[in-house]
């Protein structure tokens, strides 16, 4: 039986490695300043979600203008945000539409004061499986260029937006390496949430290894951190525990986060149920006084790690501009 060999069809990437080769010129200039955050683990259940929305509204509080795209076909941040059945709930199609036809990547509105979002939805599904189509074909050519720009197809539409905004947070869908791998080449730090079971620190080592294929695009990619999620408040031994083994598994490539986020089974039923973050659902006084006290608290948590994290990036900052002036 003879073999035929059939063309993908796939969608040309003439713009995406211009954008890629401007992108580079900037960093080698100094001048590609950091924006975009990746939260990402290559385990789900771990709180990226969550963190993920409430760390935007807490950065939009502040003034921030901030722009949060799910690169997730799950589009859970509907639920989250409190847009399910709104006009700003589109299914990812706005996201589909800029990564298959070269549209603009325009958000579907403003979620809350300064913060607009992108949302993820089933429309992804054919975004993840033209990615696969155009990894094929990459791992087909012989030219260096050809092989690595197919992962650099969000980087080309969020750039063209970047000047937009103050902050850019994708949350990145967990099992699709295709997928964690465009928001690895798109993003400038990366914040990894993780719990401290033995599978979601193997997460942890499965984003270590993409982090290092995503740098040959990304030569200034860095790990803000890791937010380990659901300890006890109390269990000061078990988070000092914790914090050694995370040590252990980033090896000096970034430090855990000095807030963790607590796990609160009925706050995080209610945040998702009220369509809103524990920031503001903290100030509802019809809660019943035990919920409210807890999520205060879990907002407190939260509103500390959003000030971790604005440090954290002023260190990288401060440390970009250090070897600026070095060169």
């Amino acid at each position: 039986m003879s073999l035929r060999t059939v063309m993908l069809g796939v969608v040309d990437l003439s713009r995406v490695k211009a954008a890629l080769r401007s992108r580079l010129q900037l960093m080698s200039e100094g001048v590609h300043g950091r924006k975009v955050i990746v939260i990402i683990n290559g385990k789900g259940g771990v709180g990226k979600s969550s963190l993920s929305a409430a760390l935007a509204a807490a950065l939009a509080k502040t003034g921030l203008l901030v722009l949060l795209i799910e690169i997730d076909e799950q589009g859970n941040h509907c639920e989250d945000l409190g847009t399910t059945g709104t006009e700003l709930a589109d299914d990812g199609q706005a996201q589909a539409a800029a990564i298959l036809e070269g549209k603009p990547l325009t958000p579907t509105g403003e979620a809350r004061p300064n913060l607009f979002v992108v949302p993820g939805g089933s429309a992804l599904q054919d975004v993840i499986e033209e990615l696969y189509c155009q990894r094929r074909v990459a791992a087909s050519t012989d030219d260096p260029e050809d092989q690595l720009a197919w992962m650099g197809m969000y980087a080309a539409a969020i750039d063209a937006v970047r000047h937009l905004y103050d902050v850019i947070i994708l949350d990145v869908a967990p099992g699709s390496e295709p997928l964690q791998l465009q928001a690895l080449v798109a993003g400038d730090m990366a914040l990894v949430p993780t719990k401290s079971d033995p599978s979601s620190r193997k997460g942890l080592r499965t984003v270590a290894r993409r982090f290092a294929l995503a740098m040959r695009l990304n030569p200034l990619l860095r790990l803000l951190g890791v937010v380990v999620f659901a300890t006890a408040s109390a269990a000061t031994r078990v988070q000092q525990r914790i914090r050694g083994q995370l040590t252990q598994d980033l090896n000096g490539a970034a430090g855990v986060m000095e807030q963790t986020i607590r796990h609160v089974e009925a706050a995080a039923v209610a945040c998702r149920t009220h369509g809103q973050v524990p920031q503001e659902l903290a100030a509802n006084p019809d809660l019943e006084p035990a919920l409210r006290r807890s999520m205060k608290a879990l907002a407190g948590d939260y509103r500390s790690l959003a000030l971790e994290v604005l440090q954290a990036k002023a260190e990288l900052d401060q440390a970009d501009a250090n070897r600026k002036a070095q060169a």
